[in-house]
């Protein structure tokens, strides 16, 4: 896929990689729809994509990825203002704020909400819009390494990205011209693990964003990934879970 002109749909993408991706996917000539509940972050970033643009190439739409008609309403923006749609980021998220077995106000569902149910609808509203559009298009999901391996610290954090996980590889060869991937970091530097940065780096090294980008743009471009997993590491990069022939990485 040649991403130039290409209608991209981002959610949590006024920080982290949601922010990254917009910013890589612009510069090589793609338009971009930012759905975020960060208004202030948001606006902000549509307007520095559009600065000294002749035509707008990104507009924000103010999303709580909980609330299913505020997801749907991402796809009529893109449609309202590119007239199509290509790929679809189901990427926002949070992590857990206090420890399960102390957590008597069951906060855990937030996660399991906005990490998994809300990545699950994402991905059905992008299939429904590709299939209607009927050329095709790539949904990369936003997974993590606490997907692929237990957390023992952050255990509903770690069971809604293994959903993800899940999800993704249940869509192996889907048809329709769809590609449905997810990426699977460990931790980077991003908004998610502010409150705890320096523990976290203390523990291990955090990988670049710029490689977890590298990743979402490799399962976006090369066409031949379907229900595939890109695990990203800082001490091995970029590696493919799921794929049965060789890829270039």
């Amino acid at each position: 896929m040649l991403v130039q002109d290409k209608v991209a749909i981002i959610t949590g993408a006024s920080s982290g990689f949601g922010k990254a991706l917009a910013q890589r996917l612009t510069s090589k000539g793609a338009k971009v729809i930012l759905g975020d509940i960060d208004v202030k972050d948001g606006e902000r970033l549509a307007n520095e994509l559009n600065y000294d643009k002749k035509e707008k190439i990104a507009y924000f739409v103010q999303c709580d990825v909980t609330n299913y008609a505020q997801q749907a309403a991402l796809f009529d923006a893109a449609q309202r203002h590119f007239g199509r749609i290509d790929i679809i980021i189901n990427n926002a998220g949070i992590a857990e704020s206090v420890p399960l077995w102390q957590d008597d106000k069951a906060l855990w569902k937030k996660v399991i909400d906005i990490d998994l149910s809300a990545v699950i609808e994402g991905t059905r509203l992008g299939i429904e819009a590709l299939q209607k559009q009927g050329t095709g298009g790539a949904i990369v999901n936003t997974a993590s390494l606490a997907g692929l391996y237990p957390q023992t610290m952050t255990p509903a954090y770690s069971a809604a990205k293994f959903g993800v996980v899940g999800l993704t590889r249940s869509f192996k060869g889907f048809g329709d011209n769809i590609r449905v991937n997810a990426v699977a970091p460990s931790f980077a530097d991003t908004k998610i693990i502010a409150n705890v940065r320096d523990v976290v780096a203390s523990l291990a090294p955090l990988v670049p964003v710029e490689t977890v980008i590298d990743a979402f743009m490799m399962l976006i471009e090369d066409e031949s990934f379907s229900g595939d997993i890109a695990r990203i590491t800082p001490q091995y990069g970029i590696s493919i879970i799921g794929r049965s022939s060789k890829a270039k990485l």
